[in-house]
């Protein structure tokens, strides 16, 4: 029977999770360890903007905003052109 291990940031999160979880069908059992440190873990890679684990480092910021700065950027007729082409090739697999 497969395992999961669900970590929360606080305890209130615990609790709501573990009410929601109980009264599901596919849920068999469910036990409660608690943690002994209490502490947020460190991800393993490099931080994850879209995913985070952790509040984002003053340098992390200023390296996302630097990199959205000096990205490629495109206009709005270019984005609404580019829209466009998506809907109509959507809209042409669709009707086959």
């Amino acid at each position: 029977m497969p395992t999961l291990i669900v970590k929360t940031e606080n305890e209130k999160a615990a609790k709501l999770l573990l009410a929601f979880l109980s009264n599901l069908r596919l849920v068999k059992s469910i036990t409660r360890v608690k943690d002994k440190t209490g502490v947020v873990s460190e991800p393993e890679g490099e931080y994850n903007w879209t995913n985070p684990s952790r509040p984002a480092t003053d340098e992390e910021i200023d390296k996302m905003l630097d990199e959205c700065e000096t990205g490629a950027g495109v206009s709005s007729k270019e984005a609404r052109r580019q829209t466009m082409k998506y809907l109509k090739e959507w809209e042409r697999k669709r009707k086959k």
